[in-house]
């Protein structure tokens, strides 16, 4: 992959972004060209960057934690 092909503003975005940075260098270099072909589109900064979080949250597992899980169940009453 030649990577002085890459536009700026995404490759500026990826860098900031460590979770995406790693996911786009374990890519195949066919899945990154076309990641970068969906990015030419893309006309301003807020969707670069949800663009460049979509490929950090790919591997992400949800995070399911919580601090109480009784608090779930607490409210009104049905009825």
């Amino acid at each position: 992959m030649d990577y002085n092909n890459l536009p700026l503003d995404l490759g500026l975005a990826i860098t900031t972004n460590r979770a995406a940075m790693d996911r786009f260098v374990d890519l195949t270099d066919d899945e990154k060209e076309e990641f970068i072909e969906r990015s030419r589109g893309v006309m301003s900064q807020s969707e670069i960057d949800r663009l460049v979080g979509s490929l950090a949250r790919e591997d992400e597992d949800p995070d399911l934690h919580f601090e109480n899980v009784n608090n779930i169940f607490k409210g009104p009453g049905v009825g």
